[in-house]
């Protein structure tokens, strides 16, 4: 037992660090979108530089999406991380089921699932690129992203359960 709360206490500092890191990248994004603004001419020089053949405004265009995007995406991921903080705290706590953690699990679930679903328009905005090497033939859709999501929502109505029989159990004694 004493092995495993090492490995859940690991996990719980590794998911405390992706916790700062969401966010700092998060910051980052938004301050590189609105540095872009004011600096579009600088960076728009920069991309012809490199590539003199191209849509610049297009491109730059393509750049503030994909930071935006990545700024949608720190939500979800941000859910995901707390969430998984929380639950293994019950589970080191010697509370696996407790009622909550339901909740946490499918809030999981649907976290997963905007994160999945943010491959959408991840797909629309890879065109901007097109001429600087950027292959856009190629599909972000991922299979195990889309079984995750059912595996936490499954997950979630375990501990429903696992909480309703415990609920239940503590009741008879």
């Amino acid at each position: 037992m004493a092995r495993r709360d090492r490995i859940l206490r690991f996990t719980v500092a590794v998911l405390r660090v992706l916790l700062v890191l969401n966010i700092a990248f998060a910051t980052a994004f938004l301050v590189a979108t609105l540095a872009s603004v004011p600096l579009h001419d600088m960076l728009a020089d920069r991309i012809v530089g490199k590539y003199p053949a191209i849509d610049v405004d297009r491109v730059v265009t393509g750049i503030r999406a994909l930071l935006l995007l990545g700024i949608a995406a720190a939500v979800p991921a941000h859910i995901i991380f707390s969430r998984l903080i929380a639950v293994i705290g019950t589970v080191l706590a010697g509370e696996t089921f407790a009622s909550p953690n339901a909740r946490r699990v499918r809030q999981i679930g649907w976290a997963l699932l905007a994160i999945q679903l943010l491959d959408v328009p991840l797909l629309l905005i890879i065109p901007s690129f097109a001429g600087m090497g950027v292959r856009a033939d190629g599909s972000s859709i991922s299979v195990g992203g889309w079984l995750s999501v059912l595996v936490a929502f499954v997950l979630a109505r375990v501990f429903a359960e696992g909480a309703s029989l415990r609920e239940d159990l503590e009741g008879t004694v």
